[in-house]
Parts: structure tokens; C-alpha cells; sequence
């Protein structure tokens, strides 16, 4: 693996713990909206999503970010990232989940922590055939991050994919529902039933299945939503099967392309102890923790994302 060092992060002194950061990073950072460039890509199950461009130049490199659990390019992360990349002259893509970015998909089934099979077509069919001769590079966010995982460990990755990032991902799906059972913690779990429960109530004549929806609506934690919802519409038993199947630790050891995993000890959404230790390697995946940043924070002590100039140093690294 390149050597790479980060820059220490100094965390917002007025952002004293991992959830101040988390809110602060995805509800107050200043970003402005990239002038995105929108193609809705038919998948080969007949499907749909929507891939949001930024145009680079000529032969630099092209980003593909991976957004997290009900993100989209309109994130306050994927905004910031996307135009570092216009900055830097890069390509830069969000490639949307099915049903997110104001999208809603075709077929029943939506998106979990272990779908990749979109990011394979779009990086090992898609871009070949444009005859795109540039490097790839990819970030995934959160949950992101965990499909981000899930398609680095096949074949083809490292013929494709120079390198990648984890960010702020729950590894252990089952850690993370159990960590996000009491305290504050539980808000972010509302949020995301809401955003789902929306999106369930669209399309309950194609799901076909009244039950999911009003068992959603009561949901209140990780166990609740993926019991009622995500287990049921994606093939598994129920929440614990899941977690077992498809928790992206469970497949770091086959991963080839050169990545590196960059989370906080103070993440609301997972405990430290599922992370892998700072440093440590886990075949070619690198571990880097900050002790402060929350989840997919990274606020620095003048206001900025820490988060994304650390992103493109690592990048830049193979450039060299």
C-alpha cells in the first residue's frame, strides 16, 4: 500500500461530542450545490437510478461516491466532495441507491447495507463502455461504505478501482442496531424511518404487502426497521440473518483494491470496538481513527471538513 500519512485532525472546540459534530457536519456546514449533471441509468434488471455528474478534465480521475443510508448528491458531504473534485479538475459521480436522490425506483425491492450489484454494473460495465481511460477512485459513506466493501471484495475490483475509502461505515451491522438501542441515539433512527416510511407508502401497490408500512411506522430502532422492512423485501429471515450475511466485515479479508477505513471513536452510529484498531491492517484495508468527528463529521477547528482534503491526500497519493 502507498504511504500515506494524514494530517492530525483538530476538532471544533464548540463541538464538544460526536453527535454536536454529526449535526453540525450534516445540517449547518456550508455547502454549496455542485452544477450537477443528472443521467438516469437503466439497470440490466430493468430498474432504475440516478447517477449525478460533475464534469472534470480530460484524463484526471474520476470519484465515485457511494452516499449513505437515505443520502443523496444533495448531502451536505457529497456536495463538499463533489466540488472538491471541480476544483481539482477531477470527475466526480454520486451514484444513487435505488429509490434515493428523488428517484423512486421501478421494482419492489429498494437497498441494504450488502447490495452492490449496481455499484459492479456501473464501474465494470458502464464506464468500459464508454471507454473512460482514466483512473477510479471511490468513497463510500456509511452504509455506503459497506456496499463500497461488499464490490471491492469481487474479482474485478482491483482491475478497476486504483483505490478506495470507507467512511464513518458500520462493519458490524449487528454492533451498530445494538449501540443505536437508548439515548439520543434513537433521533437518528426516526429520521431514517420517516425518509423510508415515505417511500414505503409510494409504492405499497408494487410492494404489495400492507404490513410492511404500518410495522414500519412503528419502528423505533435499527432491529425494528430492518425486522419489519428491510428483511422481508430483500430475501432474509429477519434482522438477525441480516446482520450475519451481510455486515461488510465479514469480507475485508477478500478485498484486493487498496482502502482505507477512516471513522471517529465518538460515531453515535457504532461502538469503537467495532472498528478496526488505528493503524491495524486488514488485508489490503487500512484502518485510521480520530479520537472526535462524529459520524461523517470531520468539522475542523476553523469550520471545515477535515474529512474531504484527507480524502483527495490519499488519493493523490497513488497519483504520484
Amino acid at each position: 500500500m502507498i504511504n500515506f500519512k494524514a494530517c492530525r485532525f483538530k476538532s471544533a472546540p464548540w463541538l464538544p461530542n460526536g453527535h454536536s459534530q454529526t449535526i453540525f457536519a450534516s445540517m449547518f456546514m456550508s455547502a454549496p450545490l455542485p452544477d450537477y449533471r443528472r443521467e438516469i441509468l437503466e439497470l440490466p434488471d430493468g430498474d432504475i437510478i440516478a447517477a449525478d455528474w460533475v464534469d472534470g478534465e480530460v484524463n484526471k480521475p474520476l470519484l465515485v461516491l457511494i452516499h449513505g443510508m437515505e443520502g443523496s448528491s444533495e448531502s451536505r458531504y457529497a456536495r463538499i466532495l463533489m466540488n472538491a473534485c471541480s476544483d481539482q479538475g477531477w470527475t466526480g459521480v454520486v451514484l444513487h441507491m435505488r429509490s434515493c436522490g428523488g428517484l423512486i425506483n421501478r421494482r419492489r425491492n429498494f437497498y441494504h447495507a450488502g447490495f452492490y450489484q449496481d455499484i459492479q454494473y456501473f464501474v465494470d460495465q458502464v464506464l468500459p463502455a464508454r471507454d473512460l481511460d482514466v483512473k477510479i477512485y471511490s468513497v463510500g459513506i456509511s452504509l455506503g461504505g459497506s456496499q463500497l466493501a461488499h464490490y471491492l471484495s469481487t474479482d474485478n475490483a482491483v482491475k478497476r478501482v486504483k483505490a478506495a475509502m470507507m467512511i464513518s461505515t458500520p462493519l458490524d451491522l449487528k454492533a451498530s442496531a445494538d449501540f443505536m438501542l437508548t439515548g439520543m441515539n434513537r433521533l437518528y433512527v426516526l429520521k431514517f424511518r420517516n425518509s423510508l416510511l415515505k417511500k414505503y407508502r409510494i409504492k405499497a401497490d408494487l410492494i404489495n404487502n400492507e404490513s410492511i408500512a404500518s410495522k414500519l411506522a412503528l419502528a423505533r430502532t435499527f432491529w425494528d426497521l430492518d425486522n419489519y422492512a428491510t428483511a422481508p423485501l430483500h430475501g432474509f429471515k429477519d434482522a438477525t440473518h441480516y446482520y450475519g450475511e451481510m455486515s461488510a466485515i465479514n469480507c475485508l479479508h477478500d478485498i484486493a483494491v487498496p482502502t482505507l477505513y477512516l471513522a471517529s471513536r465518538d460515531d453515535p452510529f457504532m461502538p469503537e470496538e467495532s472498528m478496526p484498531a488505528n493503524d491495524s491492517k486488514v488485508g489490503m484495508v487500512r484502518s485510521l481513527l480520530t479520537d472526535s468527528g462524529g459520524h461523517v463529521g470531520f468539522v475542523d477547528q476553523y469550520g471545515r471538513s477535515w474529512m474531504v482534503p484527507t480524502v483527495f491526500n490519499y488519493f493523490s497519493s497513488f497519483e504520484s
